[in-house]
């Protein structure tokens, strides 16, 4: 038990630097305020998504009252939680577990497997609670403050907080165990890694799509919702049944007595349930599959030399894509909005419940009710900007190098072209995400073709701007020191700050667009002034990224 304290310890004093921490406190006061003042920016920014959300569920609890079922905001609450957790659980689950730079040290250590494997659940546990609080504290609140619950409803919330991410992390854990499992029997481990990952997760995203649109077969859908409607916690058990702890979360807080205890009880028990076989299968697999990343592939094909002149932007760009597509925690985190945005665009296709979902049927009327005008045109590329903003490998390019700094610094190689050649190849992926998407919403909304090409053409100008401001934000502080590629690309503050910078940029490129709108101005007049904004962002932005590359170089170390 001590060794395993002694290990849990150790790793989360790495993964959330105590030490450095404590060090600044006591030696270094400049980096502890610049600490200082990041965390006040970043609560800032994230300040404004928990009014949304907040906004959003007070509406919602409102509407939600008027059917008697005001208990269905924490239904919501939970569930959108979970459904985050277990969807992208299964590639922080890799990373953390499986594809850690620590794991040849933590396989020489004489501690069991399981107790190794348990050490880094609990790290990914801890690293999945702003998730929970973020989605669960606002219903928690609006909930209590209409039913007056008191205290002992508070210190069930938080028991239920602290159990939610525990079902979602363990299927996410087993589905990665079998899949590094079937990785270790095979030579291009790599590839199935991606390729599994990606099948996992579009089955995940599938099969609740296929589960909430399942109706029962007796009876008409009238007598359902009539159904539904009288029982208490009708509305609960139906909204939650594509995540049932949802449903035990619900009613342990909204019921009192038996009821709630039941309830209550039922989680602790599926939780401990779920954890304990997979715990006990860790001892068995766990080790094999994640030291299976450290076997070198057998190489029986010679290749003869050729010598091929390329410019140094390209020789970089190359190079960026190349190291994420060998690494698999970085080509599932960068590349996973490629596949995202087609699939949530295409979806209603196939009916079911995403093609029914109230908020997405509003947002095709109101498109639909702008017909062929230019505010059309500004909505889709909006959406496919926001879509290709959403690319983790632009605002992660120097801290992906880590330790292996030195080897960009002593290249014959300007810092402004290795900038440039590390900008188009995080722009490429925000592109051809951009372009997938532009396809499947043609497909989808049935565009014209002049409506299409407008918005690809403008999302990809927005785009260029977009990148350029998250490749400055990780140049100016990259994360250089971790422990697993997961913490370079997943669990970097910067990724966070670039895709918030990205909306930004949207935001103030719709706000000019309506502006323009309001003033009845023509459609070439509200392109040529779009398309002047944006070329005048990227001109300063690759100067300044220029400066800044050459200036900063000599100080980095990894």
């Amino acid at each position: 038990m001590s060794k395993f304290l002694s290990l849990l310890k150790l790793q989360i004093n790495s993964r959330f630097g105590l030490s450095l921490a404590k060090y600044n406190f006591r030696n270094n006061r400049k980096e502890l305020w610049k600490a200082i003042g990041m965390t006040l920016v970043i609560l800032v920014a994230l300040g404004q998504f928990v009014f949304i959300y907040t906004l959003l569920m007070s509406k919602f609890h409102g509407a939600a009252m008027l059917m008697n079922s005001p208990q269905l905001i924490l239904t919501m609450g939970s569930a959108a939680a979970g459904l985050l957790i277990l969807f992208f659980g299964i590639f922080y689950i890799l990373g953390a577990l499986f594809l850690a730079k620590d794991t040849e040290f933590l396989a020489s250590l004489p501690i069991r497997q399981s107790s190794v494997f348990l050490s880094k659940f609990i790290l990914v546990l801890l690293g999945e609670y702003p998730i929970a609080l973020f989605f669960m504290l606002p219903p928690v609140i609006i909930y209590e403050v209409g039913a007056q619950k008191g205290i002992l409803y508070y210190i069930t919330a938080l028991v239920c907080i602290l159990l939610l991410p525990i079902v979602p992390l363990v299927i996410s854990s087993l589905l990665s165990m079998s899949l590094m499992h079937a990785v270790s029997r095979s030579r291009r481990r790599d590839l199935i890694i991606i390729t599994g990952s990606l099948v996992l997760f579009l089955a995940l995203f599938l099969g609740q799509n296929l589960l909430l649109s399942r109706m029962p077969e007796r009876g008409s859908e009238m007598d359902l919702f009539l159904d539904i409607l009288q029982r208490r916690d009708g509305l609960v058990e139906w909204s939650g049944r594509i995540f049932p702890p949802s449903v035990w979360i619900t009613k342990a807080l909204s019921h009192t007595g038996a009821e709630a205890l039941k309830n209550l009880g039922w989680l602790v028990l599926v939780s401990a349930a779920c954890f304990i076989p997979v715990w006990l299968l860790s001892s068995l697999i766990y080790q094999k599959g994640a030291t299976a990343q450290l076997e070198a592939e057998k190489k029986t094909v010679s290749k003869k030399l050729t010598y091929k002149g390329s410019s140094p932007i390209m020789v970089i760009f190359k190079n960026e894509w190349r190291i994420i597509l060998r690494t698999p925690v970085y080509a599932l985190n960068s590349l996973i909005g490629v596949i995202i945005g087609p699939v949530i665009m295409i979806m209603p296709l196939f009916g079911g419940a995403l093609a029914q979902d109230p908020d997405l049927q509003a947002i095709f009327a109101l498109i639909d009710w702008f017909g062929s005008s230019p505010v059309r045109v500004l909505i889709f590329s909006g959406i496919l900007t926001l879509f290709g903003a959403l690319n983790a490998a632009v605002s992660s390019t120097y801290s992906r190098e880590g330790s292996t700094l030195w080897v960009l610094k002593s290249i014959p190689v300007k810092p402004q072209v290795q900038a440039a050649g590390k900008l188009m190849a995080g722009y490429s992926i925000s592109l051809a995400c951009a372009i997938a998407t532009s396809l499947a919403m043609a497909l989808s909304m049935k565009l014209s073709f002049l409506v299409w090409l407008s918005s690809a053409a403008l999302s990809a100008a927005a785009l260029f701007p977009v990148c350029l401001a998250g490749i400055l934000i990780d140049l100016a502080r990259p994360k250089l020191h971790w422990n697993n590629p997961t913490e370079a690309i997943k669990q970097n503050l910067n990724v966070v700050l670039g895709m918030l910078a990205g909306a930004t940029i949207i935001l103030a490129l719709g706000a000019i667009g309506y502006g323009l709108i309001k003033l009845q101005t023509s459609p070439i007049l509200l392109y040529g002034v779009i398309a002047i904004v944006i070329t005048a962002l990227s001109l300063a932005g690759v100067i300044v990224l220029g400066k800044t590359a050459a200036r900063v170089y000599s100080r980095l170390e990894g």
